[in-house]
């Protein structure tokens, strides 16, 4: 299963990363090899291969802005609070301005999209016909002043976008993006989100282990 209850009604909502994880076409496949083992050496180390944007990961502004905050300079608060899971299913299509308009947004906001793409049974093979943004919708965004997106689809573009227009609109505004979530168990609502990367010098981008926690991590409730 993907999503697992951690202790204290934490949620884990980041993809286990292995050489069978679907990848985005061309990205380099995860590898974790042995170089020293406790038989031989008396100390097992091994040497960790993979891209930037591997499974659950975090696109820093770099990503796609040139001069753009890199995953080092990046304010750590907005990948530390409270967050919305919000349900977003439509028949068809991606998601669109109309869609996000129908949402109470406040700026600064942290907002996860739970979409069809959580139905999807789990498997290895990168599908292409995953829900994303619509440009008007980053637009939206953008004009809300969210401090934060997230999707459950290997990207805040569709695959048939072309030049990354959602990416480029939200990034420019230095909205963060989480990509790749698991939120099929997770019920809409309002959690505690900690989403935060390796720090990584001049890094466009790093996986996350991102967990939800209950509210009450960040307001504890009066005794």
């Amino acid at each position: 299963m993907e999503t697992t209850s951690l202790a204290h009604g934490i949620i884990d909502i980041a993809l286990p990363i292995n050489p069978e994880m679907p990848i985005w076409p061309g990205d380099p496949r995860p590898e974790l090899t042995p170089v020293t083992s406790l038989e031989v050496e008396g100390v097992q180390v091994s040497r960790l291969v993979l891209g930037t944007h591997t499974g659950t990961h975090l696109d820093a502004p770099r990503h796609f802005i040139a001069g753009g905050r890199t995953i080092d300079q990046l304010d750590l608060g907005a990948l530390v609070g409270l967050c919305r899971v919000i349900e977003v299913v439509r028949a068809e299509g991606h998601i669109t301005r109309a869609d996000l308009q129908r949402l109470q947004l406040h700026p600064d906001d942290r907002l996860l999209l739970k979409t069809r793409n959580s139905r999807r049974p789990v498997g290895r093979a990168f599908a292409l016909d995953f829900i994303a943004l619509e440009p008007s919708a980053a637009d939206y965004l953008c004009e809300q002043g969210i401090g934060l997106v997230g999707i459950d689809g290997p990207s805040i573009d569709a695959w048939e976008a072309g030049d990354f227009p959602s990416h480029k609109r939200l990034l420019g505004a230095d909205i963060l993006i989480v990509e790749n979530l698991v939120l099929r168990h997770v019920i809409p609502g309002i959690y505690g989100l900690i989403a935060a990367p390796l720090n990584l010098t001049e890094a466009d981008g790093c996986p996350v282990r991102a967990l939800l926690t209950p509210c009450r991590f960040f307001y504890p409730l009066p005794a």
